[in-house]
Parts: structure tokens; C-alpha cells; sequence
């Protein structure tokens, strides 16, 4: 039986059969195949069967997916071969199909795979917002502010005129 071999940060295996037609793999429950891990998006990968291969695909996730070292790119599709090194985000993981035993092999025992969370961050240079809702900058309408204004100071010699007007006709 196919499946994928996830390595855990401590070093044990969790492996999962690849029965599915369509193999969901992220952080959200509604996947098929669910890792609690902060490194992987709500639904960041799928592995699917077509035709004698099985098709990765990255979801667009955030830290992205990678086959033996390699990032793939969003949205492209990817046919696994035995042995196969996959990595979400900070996830490992061997593709390992049913007839392919002897070209699996197994990640090396003195990778250290534990995550720390950073001391200090700081953005990148070349960072840039993948937020489509970009942030608002805030300009000053001076054409706006005059009209106001000529408005405020209309309003208070009309009230000027009021008051005067009242006075002359009690006096």
C-alpha cells in the first residue's frame, strides 16, 4: 500500500496509507490527512492518484513545499517518485509507495529538527504584503479642508449677520 511517512520533530514516524482518492494534508481538521504544526497552512498540500503515479500539489500555503530540497511552486503539480523527501513547510516527510521498498530511504537520524521560536524578527528587505486588502494610506485632502473651512466661515458671518440684524430691530 502507498503512503507517506511523516518524521516528527522527536524522531518517531507517523505513516499514512494513501487509500484516498484526493490525500488533504494541513493544519485545519477538515483534511484527510491533519498535522498540528504551526509551519503548515490550513490546507497546504494534496497528493492525488492519476493514471501509476501520485501527483503532488502545493496550496498556495504560506511556507511552501518542497521535494528533495526543491520549492515548488504554487499550484503546480508535482509526480513523486520512490524515496521522494518532502517537506511542509517545517514537516518531513518520505513518499513511499507500495512496490518501491528498496528505493525508499530513510532521513538522516542527526538532523536536528527542533523549532524555536525567534528571539527577535525583523521583515525582510524585499518583503512585501501578500495581503490582498492592501493597507490604507491615509492622505490629506487639502481641496476638502479649504471648502470646510470657507463653508465654517460662511456659516459664522450668516450667524454674525443674524445676531446684528436682531439687534437693530429691538433697538
Amino acid at each position: 500500500m502507498p503512503k507517506l511517512q511523516i518524521v516528527r520533530h522527536d524522531g518517531s514516524q507517523i505513516d499514512h496509507e494513501l487509500t484516498e482518492e484526493t490525500l488533504t494534508i494541513g493544519r485545519a481538521p477538515d483534511n484527510v490527512f491533519p498535522i498540528d504544526d504551526v509551519s503548515l497552512s490550513s490546507h497546504h498540500a494534496q497528493i492525488a492518484p492519476v493514471d501509476d503515479e501520485f501527483i503532488l500539489k502545493d496550496l498556495g500555503s504560506t511556507n511552501g513545499t518542497a521535494v528533495n530540497g526543491t520549492e515548488l511552486a504554487p499550484e503546480t503539480d508535482h509526480a513523486l517518485k520512490p524515496g521522494d523527501r518532502v517537506r511542509f513547510g517545517h514537516v518531513d516527510a518520505i513518499f513511499d509507495p507500495e512496490n518501491a521498498a528498496e528505493g525508499a530511504q530513510e532521513l538522516p537520524a542527526d538532523v536536528d529538527r527542533s523549532i524555536a521560536p525567534a528571539a527577535k524578527s525583523i521583515k525582510p528587505s524585499n518583503f512585501m504584503n501578500a495581503s490582498p486588502f492592501q493597507k490604507r494610506v491615509a492622505k490629506q485632502d487639502t481641496v476638502g479642508i479649504a471648502i470646510m473651512a470657507v463653508g465654517i466661515l460662511a456659516t459664522l458671518a450668516a450667524i454674525a449677520v443674524l445676531v446684528m440684524a436682531t439687534q437693530m430691530s429691538v433697538s
